[in-house]
């Protein structure tokens, strides 16, 4: 073997053994979401269908909420200790409370108790899953070759994404392997369960996870910051401003189109469960197919010409969407689904080596931590809140597209006014 494969081969292994590790880390996440029907029957009958409803959301945005703590502590970890310390802390944090919910007594069982315990489970995987996206980020564009950031970068996406679809591919599979008696009374159960063997397959693949050379680089200068959540905010306030603003439509346009609008559809568009989780799963793999191909164009033509696309075409998708899918065609349902997913991508595959390019290293990871994890737990993990309560309110059911095309417009204004990064080279970033 010649010394250039031995020097790409721990890269290769580090790339994959991430990447499958973020998949099973989100699979383990996303189950909430898509079963966010039936927790609202078991750990809130003592509400009416719309409050249940609106309380499990709840959980899904109070979860998010804390995904900051987590991401602000394990993004100070992984800029002091090491990206790869900063993963095996989030496996951990992850497993324990996924496969614990899959094992908790309903409120028939224990009444209230139940309720809280899964408020405190859902809270624990927030923390884990928070400081996922800048660990990942960080160390797979700082193993990037200078002209590959985006391609590398994306893998992180991909990761997220493909963990999702996991969950949405397995939460259909078994809605549609059992009647709806025994999937309420038991059969919900199964996902999280299986998210034991996530969590142990993951935790192996983080132990060959190696650190990336600019780091390493920046421990043996001695230029590892004390305080880098504090030198984020007072150095690089603007570079965290940026990235929380243009956040916005990513996290609002992911969360309405590809998790709430299982719950719409069922409400709103007379659909079953398997159905759009089969539809779901169908666009959401396509999307997810396509980041690297997206990251890989934002790598030839710059950042920026995708980052104002994407949120142009979102701004249109948000008048279309629900409108779309309150109605009876399915066909046009497939496709307005799949062209706002086509919009999300070309953002997201410039934005995630954008994130990396506008901080140095030494902060990167809190710097990413501040403005779009937190971007993301604000208006991501809300999303699905605020969309019910915009329809309860005003009974307008096109209202979360109202809501979409806005948060378009603010993430477009943000994306307008910055400067190109591709072509900045991670090495030379300097404070």
């Amino acid at each position: 073997m010649s010394d250039n494969q031995q020097n790409a081969l721990p890269h290769k292994r580090t790339i994959i053994a991430s990447t499958l590790a973020i998949i099973l880390e989100w699979y383990s996440f996303s189950i909430f979401g898509f079963y966010a029907l039936i927790l609202s029957k078991l750990f809130f009958p003592f509400a009416d269908e719309t409050t249940a409803i609106l309380s499990t959301f709840l959980i899904f945005a109070l979860s998010f909420l804390f995904r900051p703590l987590g991401s602000v502590v394990i993004g100070s970890i992984g800029d002091r200790f090491g990206r790869k310390n900063a993963f095996i802390l989030t496996v951990i944090l992850m497993t324990f409370p996924t496969v614990l919910i899959g094992l908790l007594p309903t409120y028939e069982n224990i009444g209230i108790a139940a309720t809280v315990l899964l408020i405190i489970l859902r809270i624990a995987q927030a923390l884990s899953v928070g400081g996922e996206r800048s660990a990942t980020l960080s160390l797979f564009t700082e193993l990037a070759p200078p002209n590959l950031k985006g391609l590398y970068g994306s893998m992180s996406l991909f990761g997220t994404t493909s963990g999702i679809l996991l969950a949405s591919a397995v939460c259909g599979l078994v809605s549609n392997s059992m009647p709806q008696g025994e999937l309420i009374s038991w059969g919900w159960r199964i996902p999280f369960l299986l998210g034991a063997v996530s969590g142990i397959a993951a935790l192996f693949l983080r132990k060959i996870v190696e650190e990336s050379e600019i780091f390493t680089n920046l421990v043996d200068s001695g230029g590892v910051s004390k305080s880098p959540i504090k030198e984020s905010l007072r150095q690089h306030w603007r570079a965290v401003l940026i990235v929380l603003s243009a956040t916005i439509m990513f996290a609002v346009s992911f969360y309405l189109i590809f998790i709430y609008i299982i719950t719409f559809s069922i409400r709103f568009g007379n659909m079953p469960l398997s159905q759009i989780l089969n539809i779901n799963t169908l666009n959401l793999a396509i999307v997810t197919g396509l980041f690297p191909a997206s990251a890989y164009l934002s790598d030839r033509i710059g950042r920026k010409p995708s980052l104002i696309t994407g949120c142009a075409g979102m701004i249109i998708i948000g008048f279309f969407l629900f409108t779309t899918f309150s109605g009876e065609n399915l066909t046009h349902k497939i496709i307005v689904q799949l062209a706002g997913g086509l919009f999300m991508v070309i953002f997201a595959g410039a934005f995630a080596p954008f994130m990396v390019e506008s901080f140095p290293t030494r902060v990167r990871m809190s710097g990413i931590s501040l403005g779009n994890v937190i971007g993301f737990s604000v208006f991501g993990g809300s999303a699905p809140l605020a969309a019910s309560y915009l329809i309860s309110s005003s009974g307008n059911i096109n209202a979360p597209g109202i809501y979409l095309a806005i948060c378009s417009v603010i993430s477009l204004i943000a994306v307008l006014t910055i400067r190109e990064t591709y072509k900045n080279d991670l090495k030379k970033f300097k404070n």
